[in-house]
């Protein structure tokens, strides 16, 4: 179960999902056919199982009957089929939220729609309708022609590719957020800092944790010609460095339906411990 203790020192380990199941060859798949949504973007997406029995990770992405582009991506975490449940219930609630909101003349409330999908998580149940205990990450975003608007509770990433640098423009709501800053106050020593870093992956926001610590949330940013805005669980980010995964997006063509071409030779098929890992990638013309 994840860490849900909200004091900076010693939060238990992460334990993102089930015990690490029997290694399986890597496989890569599309999850929404590539297709153009609206003026000037262009959206794409994947999805790696990797060592998993089962797909945690669950994204989607449609126009809104205002015209924006809304995409979502939750990466679940839980036991037995709680993650799954967690992540799903996640995305499509989103969607649903954005959607009201636009079908009643508002924008949407991006912090106030994560505080909804908490309750919503939180409040799932097994089939014996016991407490579900799941939880799940999301990155967001809601694209507008030229502006884009985001989201982020959790791990999971948002990066923007311009000029053949990716820059992550979301925090990670973990144990080592707080660390970062306790060292840079002066409320811990350095050799505290190190001995506490191993924690540092154990996440302190998401939802289902019943009350959210952590909501991250921009409005109104500008995107140029050629930019690409990647929505990715903790999985995908993991899979090479970011100058890597930089150089690799910079290698898509027009339509970035070359996206799994690029990505199969960086993956080490024998690996073992290959999380879940899915994109949506987004390019402005």
């Amino acid at each position: 179960m994840h860490q849900k203790n909200k004091e900076r020192k010693f939060p238990s380990p992460p334990q993102k999902r089930n015990s690490m199941e029997q290694k399986q060859p890597a496989q890569i798949h599309p999850v929404i056919p590539d297709t153009v949504m609206g003026p000037g973007l262009h959206v794409t997406s994947v999805s790696l199982l990797g060592t998993r029995k089962s797909q945690q990770d669950c994204l989607d992405y449609r126009t809104l009957s205002s015209g924006q582009l809304a995409a979502v991506l939750c990466d679940g975490m839980g036991g037995l089929n709680g993650g799954e449940k967690a992540s799903s219930s996640a995305c499509a609630g989103f969607l649903h939220e954005c959607e009201a909101a636009v079908r009643h003349g508002h924008f949407p409330d991006l912090p106030q729609i994560a505080r909804l999908l908490d309750t919503r998580v939180t409040n799932l149940t097994d089939t014996d309708g016991l407490p579900l205990d799941g939880g799940s990450t999301l990155v967001a975003a809601l694209i507008d022609y030229n502006r884009f608007h985001w989201l982020s509770v959790g791990d999971s990433r948002l990066g923007l590719l311009r000029n053949g640098q990716l820059f992550w423009l979301n925090r990670l709501h973990n144990y080592r957020l707080e660390l970062d800053a306790a060292l840079r106050d002066g409320e811990i020593s350095q050799a505290e800092y190190e001995a506490e870093l191993p924690r540092g992956p154990a996440l302190l926001s998401y939802l289902g944790c019943g009350t959210l610590k952590y909501i991250d949330s921009r409005q109104n940013l500008s995107l140029r010609p050629g930019d690409i805005l990647l929505l990715c669980s903790d999985g995908f980010s993991d899979l090479m460095k970011t100058t890597e995964l930089a150089a690799l997006l910079a290698r898509l063509n027009r339509n970035m339906n070359n996206l799994a071409e690029l990505l199969w030779p960086c993956l080490d098929q024998t690996r073992s411990g290959l999380d879940n890992a899915s994109a949506i990638l987004i390019r402005y013309h």
